[in-house]
């Protein structure tokens, strides 16, 4: 397994961009996520990347729904859902890349699927950007 030789972090803060926007609480927590020099086997064949993005969500108890796209030659999308969490994927093996959207309840729960990802694609680069989303009811304060 490749060692993860990096992994920069960028945190977002959260401003509302719309009228009533600051009312809303949608997800708790959004990784936006690009893995570099993963091996092109870990990401050629869409059947193979659902099942890895499944099992970033097992483990919870929880029914885990998938679909996933297979590009030619080589490539993929993928979407997992718990009702939860979210995660999306695109693949570019060809050049060890992909892209990867994980939403989720908690930063917690985020960080555990981003994880076992990172376990199940071994890149050798990870890039992550933070971004909360919405408030939790206790801070809306007056409204």
């Amino acid at each position: 397994m490749s060692h993860v030789q990096a992994l920069h972090v960028e945190k977002l803060e959260n401003y509302p961009a719309q009228q009533g926007a600051i009312r809303r609480c949608i997800w708790g927590y959004h990784l936006i996520v690009e893995l570099w020099e993963a091996p092109f086997d870990l990401l050629a064949d869409a059947s193979k990347v659902l099942e890895k993005l499944k099992a970033s969500l097992n483990g919870n108890g929880k029914k885990v729904n998938g679909v996933s796209y297979q590009f030619q030659p080589f490539g993929a999308s993928a979407q997992v859902n718990s009702g939860f969490a979210n995660v999306y994927i695109h693949t570019w093996p060809e050049s060890g890349y992909a892209a990867i959207d994980i939403m989720a309840a908690s930063k917690e729960e985020a960080y555990e699927i981003l994880e076992k990802l990172k376990k199940a694609f071994s890149p050798k680069h990870i890039y992550v950007i933070e971004v909360p989303r919405g408030i939790t009811k206790e801070e809306w304060g007056e409204t």
